[in-house]
């Protein structure tokens, strides 16, 4: 395991700087949005340009990175994503954040996928498993550790800015230094929604929802937080607490969805989700002030439950399909999260306008208690699970493209679709 590792300890250490910086940009950007009374919708509407942007990445990266190399596509969308983060407070108007949004989105996906696939050109069939789930690890350790900055400086200031052009600046040092030789392509395939939909209803159902609910609390989550009158450290402190309840929450999850039917363990989650997302509603005083331990184990919670469902539907996913469809309905099942992720922050920030603050978790409960009723219908009247196709579960981090050659599942449904071969 400690040589796999340091055969990729370059780029792994590219990434998990990378990820500081990009945990603390999010939750800066939207504390900051609040400070400068930007309306919830404006707001809402920044964390959808940021989806977008990654969509757009994720479509036209494939094509771009290719043809000027690994190296230089991360030296360049770095460095843009760093001037970035300091435009925001060069240009402080609603308008320009949303522009630099979707151009961050579009500069982080590429510099994911030139991480994933670079990884995954270093792999092998008996390490990508602990590559990945190194990998996820440090993709939620460091979103977390990245809040922690916000202890540092005010978010009115220009400083915390700087901190986060650094780091993503930094970010750049180890991958261009290494030795590695580049991978020489991508995969940019997808299923149309319709086969996707055939495949796995409640799959692709829920990719779409983790979309709707997960994109609209990573844009306003930080919101809720401040318009209830906590403070910003306080703020970064739960946010950090929901990527920890991610991290810790996906392994027992996953290993329960291996032994039962995947679908009844989605099921409970979703049904967790809803109630944790309830209690958000309409048990936190909308004037708070203080921290307390209540809204931080809710928060805990909150993230076991959130950020344990993607991967939940990939593998369910996964349990449907032909070798051949693997990586085409991967491919697919991050676009429609992504879709899903676009429309989300903006319904939550309208449900903010007209109810308040509150809003986003009336949205996010919405939200899920549908998706716990169709996982019911699923369960009663859906078809068996496939003996034949059906695979252990895998945390699959929601970054881009590039992850999914990572997933260890592609190379042996690889192997499989060879032996079946004539």
């Amino acid at each position: 395991m400690l040589s796999t590792i340091y055969s990729v300890s370059a780029l792994l250490f590219s990434f998990a700087v990378l990820s500081l910086g990009h945990g603390l940009h999010n939750t800066l950007l939207t504390v900051r949005a609040t400070i400068e009374n930007y309306p919830d919708w404006v707001t809402g509407v920044m964390a959808s340009g940021y989806f977008l942007g990654s969509i757009l990445g994720a479509l036209y990266c494939t094509k771009i990175i290719p043809k000027i190399g690994q190296i230089r596509a991360f030296a360049a969308f770095a460095s843009i994503a760093s001037a970035i983060s300091l435009f925001h407070v060069l240009y402080v108007n609603e308008f320009s954040w949303v522009i630099l949004r979707v151009a961050y989105g579009f500069c982080v996906a590429a510099l994911y996928m030139v991480i994933e696939s670079w990884l995954n050109a270093l792999s092998t069939k008996q390490n990508r498993g602990r590559i990945l789930s190194t990998y996820y690890t440090i993709n939620f350790l460091c979103l977390s550790a990245g809040q922690m900055f916000i202890f540092i400086a005010e978010p009115s200031e220009y400083v915390l800015f700087a901190v986060v052009s650094v780091l993503i600046s930094v970010s750049l040092v180890p991958l261009t230094l290494s030795k590695t030789q580049q991978p020489d392509s991508m995969n940019s395939e997808h299923l149309s929604f319709k086969e996707l939909f055939k495949t796995s209803p409640l799959a692709t159902v829920g990719c779409i929802s983790v979309g709707l609910t997960s994109g609209a609390f990573w844009g306003l989550g930080a919101v809720y937080f401040t318009k209830i009158g906590l403070s910003a450290k306080d703020v970064a402190t739960l946010i950090s607490l929901t990527f920890l309840g991610g991290l810790i929450f996906q392994w027992p999850i996953g290993l329960c969805s291996d032994y039962f039917d995947r679908r009844k363990v989605i099921a409970v989650v979703t049904l967790g989700f809803t109630l944790i997302t309830g209690a958000f509603a309409f048990f936190v005083d909308e004037h708070v002030y203080l921290l307390n331990k209540y809204i931080m184990v809710l928060s805990f919670f909150l993230g076991g439950c959130a950020y344990t469902l993607y991967s939940l539907f990939i593998s369910l996913a996964n349990d449907f399909l032909q070798p051949k469809h693997v990586v085409k309905a991967s491919a697919g099942l991050i676009i429609f999260h992504a879709i899903g992720a676009i429309i989300g922050p903006f319904l939550a920030s309208l449900m903010m306008v007209g109810v308040g603050a509150y809003g986003l978790f009336l949205y996010m409960m919405a939200i899920n208690a549908v998706v716990f009723l169709f996982s019911i219908m699923r369960i009663i009247h859906g078809r068996e699970i496939p003996e034949s196709t059906s695979e252990n579960f895998v945390s699959m981090p929601k970054t881009s493209m590039g992850v999914i050659d990572l997933d260890p599942r592609q190379e042996y449904r690889a192997e499989n679709l060879d032996q079946e071969k004539p």
